[in-house]
């Protein structure tokens, strides 16, 4: 099976690698927000690096978008680069017509969102604390309440 481009035909397999291609920048940007300034309680609910940018990658993908758009502008970039980025912003978003619309936040590089404040984790740890709101850590801590005699 192949899939026609601006009448270029790209087959399943390199159709495949360039999405992933997107995902996987899309999990660096991710990485990127978990080392910029995070709520001890971000820390506590995500202490490694690796497994939130696994589970958070699509919140970045609009990131990734616009970093390929200017990529796409800079007369530098080379023409197979720019070839590949072009093919993945097309893939990625025809496959998003036909799902349902994502309302995930999208975070970008240079926001406050994405950089953190300093002031607003002091606010999230009086408001919320310090410790996990994983559901194992409240499902162990209602536990310890509801102990009977």
């Amino acid at each position: 099976m192949a899939i026609v481009i601006n009448g270029e035909t790209i087959d399943k397999d390199e159709a495949q690698k360039l999405l992933r291609m997107i995902y996987k920048d899309a999990e660096k940007v991710a990485g990127e927000f978990h080392n910029m300034n995070r709520s001890a309680k971000f820390r506590a609910n995500w202490p490694n690096e690796y497994l939130y940018a696994e589970a958070n990658w699509k919140s970045f993908v609009g990131a990734v978008r616009q970093m390929y758009a200017q990529r796409l502008g800079d007369p530098k970039t080379p023409p197979a680069e720019a070839r590949m980025m072009h093919l993945a912003l097309v893939l990625e978003r025809e496959i998003a017509k036909g799902g349902e619309a994502d309302t995930r936040l999208q975070l970008t590089p240079g926001t406050q969102q994405f950089e953190g404040d300093k002031r607003e984790n002091v606010s999230i740890i009086e408001k919320f604390g310090k410790r996990s709101n994983t559901f194992k850590d409240l499902l162990l801590s209602s536990a310890n309440k509801n102990t009977y005699h």
